[in-house]
């Protein structure tokens, strides 16, 4: 009974220290015979969460075929994991598993995975119209679950709000960059304050917009006592002011 004893209480160290050697990122070691699919399993997620570490990623990872014991003759069998060149660690991949004794390849086994990646988006808190300005009542951030790199992700409200919807959107819709479209600051037909500032005296008139205006553009202005059109920059919301 105490040879027994002694025999699981080795057999213990010996299964710790590879999960050790399996986290610091070096491949694991194991005695001949069967190697469980489980254990292949935590080399896999722990390979995945050492090269994601740098990325801040939340990620979840499945095997949808699952993983099979493999069995091998030898003694002192090691393993190591390896990913494709260039994972980006979204959606399906595969992975591959290297056995070996002494430095000699025994066997390897490709390990077909899923990976999800958790990120933030912005989406729609209620129906929105088209060319709706929104506004910070209109939208949330929610995160998902991702199994391939998004396009045209907006992550937080300063990205959307005060943008226009360029198609009207149901609720919990993402709101993309390529849903929107920048509001102009002075818009055409619509009073405008224009300033003349040369440094010696400064003026300031109405005026009305002839075209859409982005902050910084130069856009036509009719000064509405002249009535002489000019080109002024704009500089603030239905502001404009003329360079010299």
């Amino acid at each position: 009974m105490r040879v027994s004893g002694n025999i699981c209480w080795m057999a213990g160290c010996i299964a710790l220290a590879a999960c050790v050697v399996l986290l610091a990122g070096i491949p694991s070691a194991a005695a001949a015979g069967v190697i469980r699919g489980q254990a292949i399993e935590e080399a896999i997620r722990a390979y995945v969460s050492k090269n994601i570490f740098q990325t801040g990623r939340d990620t979840r990872i499945d095997f949808p075929g699952g993983i099979s014991d493999v069995t091998l003759d030898g003694e002192d069998i090691t393993w190591q994991v390896q990913s494709r060149r260039n994972e980006d660690f979204f959606g399906n991949t595969s992975f591959s598993v290297r056995f070996y004794e002494d430095g000699r390849l025994l066997d390897e086994k490709i390990i077909k995975a899923r990976l999800e990646v958790l990120m933030h988006v912005v989406v729609s808190a209620r129906s929105l119209g088209r060319d709706t300005v929104i506004s910070p009542h209109d939208v949330r951030v929610m995160a998902r679950w991702f199994t391939r790199p998004p396009r045209n992700i907006v992550s937080s409200l300063d990205g959307v709000v005060g943008k226009k919807l360029r198609a009207g959107v149901s609720p919990n819709t993402e709101i993309t960059r390529n849903r929107l479209e920048d509001v102009p600051a002075v818009k055409k037909g619509r009073p405008v304050k224009i300033v003349v500032d040369n440094g010696l005296m400064g003026i300031t008139t109405i005026g009305i917009s002839e075209q859409d205006g982005m902050h910084g553009e130069l856009v036509k202005v009719k000064n509405a006592s002249s009535h002489k059109t000019i080109y002024a920059r704009v500089v603030d919301n239905s502001l404009v002011e003329v360079e010299f």
